[in-house]
């Protein structure tokens, strides 16, 4: 059986359940791309299971469902979030000429606080970090009294995402993925710094970029009150990068600002 030109890679954030990057498997379908949804470690049980996870092995989960989903098809577009954009950031830099391109949705390369950088020194004292509801996350608060995401995280965990976003907030690594990208953030980011966004945005090496700002979602931004408009807008991409006939997608447009 021949392979597809190109197949996706849908990876999702930390503490996230897959219900954050699995509303992009129907433009999937619709367009018969082949694609993988892997759960990374610790995830989809209990969060005590990412106690002693290493960032590494979040890029190694990434790693297997990659090599597996090239037995199907010849190159790979990652669409990711949060977390995943760094997984899958690292896989651009581990597989030159394996991926066809990137999404990067709401890219966690620092969080959104103060404390970032006393995280190592905190978990020293606290083992574990229960979230607090903030309704202010939200645009769309059905979706926040219905989220599946671990409530909590062990703060090793935590220390391991920090260092993640350290490694690769590094313009000269950036330089090297010269992939077409797309970067999707919201302004109203609570978890993550949305300055991160045209941070990475401006060092990535690809002469194929682009930035499209929201103004009404919150960090789960495929979950939140504009995820209509992030999904259109991942289609687009997907489908110029992917060779799925233009006439096939839907001609509604993402309301984001484009840099």
């Amino acid at each position: 059986m021949a392979k597809a030109p190109v197949g996706v890679l849908l990876l999702h954030g930390l503490t996230s359940h897959l219900d954050c990057i699995d509303p992009v498997v129907p433009i999937l379908e619709k367009h018969g791309l082949p694609y993988r949804m892997p759960v990374l470690r610790g995830h989809m049980t209990k969060p005590e299971d990412l106690d002693g996870v290493k960032w590494q092995e979040w890029v190694e989960d990434g790693q297997k469902a990659l090599d597996d989903l090239l037995q199907e098809c010849d190159k790979v577009l990652p669409v990711a979030l949060s977390m995943g954009s760094l997984v899958a950031l690292n896989l651009a830099l581990n597989n030159p000429g394996k991926l066809e391109g990137l999404v990067a949705i709401a890219p966690a390369l620092k969080l959104k606080t103060r404390l970032a950088p006393f995280i190592p020194v905190i978990a020293r004292f606290q083992k574990f970090y229960t979230y607090k509801y903030d309704p202010k996350g939200y645009f769309d608060q059905e979706q926040a009294r219905t989220t599946r995401n671990y409530p909590g995280l062990p703060t090793s965990a935590l220390v391991e995402f920090v260092r993640m976003g350290q490694h690769l907030r590094n313009p000269a690594l950036l330089a090297k993925i010269k992939i077409p990208t797309l970067v999707i953030a919201t302004v109203h980011d609570r978890t993550i710094d949305p300055r991160t966004a045209l941070f990475l945005y401006n060092n990535l090496g690809s002469a194929d970029k682009k930035l499209i700002w929201f103004d009404r979602s919150g960090h789960e931004m495929l979950r939140d009150a504009q995820r209509g408009e992030v999904v259109t807008a991942i289609e687009a991409f997907v489908v110029s990068h992917t060779g799925v006939a233009p006439t096939e997608v839907a001609h509604s447009e993402a309301t984001g600002q484009t840099s």
